[in-house]
């Protein structure tokens, strides 16, 4: 099976689970049960590593498809808790309350930084997936283009935040 339809069969998994995590959890009031689906999420990435890996040992040719297992695991930890918040309270009809002054600006950098986070996993598992399956790759190629990506979401985000009053 083509590693592309894996990665589509991944995500629509990690919106069941994180649907039926946050429902089970706020709505049925069964925290055990809404637990038990929101530990799926982590292990849906990754089984998506272990499929990357597979797909790769049996003789699919590379493609930078296979990279996005560790952009799954990358986004899971670094806004896997926001993700299921923001689920939280939709499900529950609760009113964020709106950051402001400094808050609000650390909250924008907090989350460029959490971008740099997931660049990290990423290259990490794309290095990891290469070295077990025994291809040489120097995960520090793709520093220039990771660079400009992190400049350009600093410049569009963080830079021009300004205080709400």
């Amino acid at each position: 099976m083509p590693i592309l339809t894996l990665i589509i069969i991944c995500e629509i998994l990690f919106w069941i689970f994180a649907i039926l995590g946050v429902f089970f959890r706020s709505i049925i009031k069964n925290n055990k049960l809404g637990r038990f689906f929101l530990i799926l999420i982590p292990i849906d990435d990754v089984l998506l590593i272990i499929f990357n890996i597979v797909s790769l040992l049996i003789g699919e040719p590379f493609s930078y498809s296979h990279s996005l297992s560790g952009l799954y695991l990358g986004i899971t930890i670094a806004f896997g808790e926001t993700i299921i918040k923001w689920l939280d309270n939709k499900i529950n009809k609760v009113k964020t309350i709106k950051k402001k002054g400094y808050d609000y600006e650390m909250f924008h950098f907090k989350k460029w930084l959490l971008a740099v986070l997931i660049y990290l996993i990423v290259m990490g598992v794309f290095y990891i997936i290469l070295t077990i399956i025994g291809k040489t790759f120097n995960t520090f190629e793709a520093l220039p283009g990771f660079a400009i990506v992190t400049l350009i979401w600093y410049v569009t985000g963080p830079l021009w935040v300004k205080e709400k009053s």
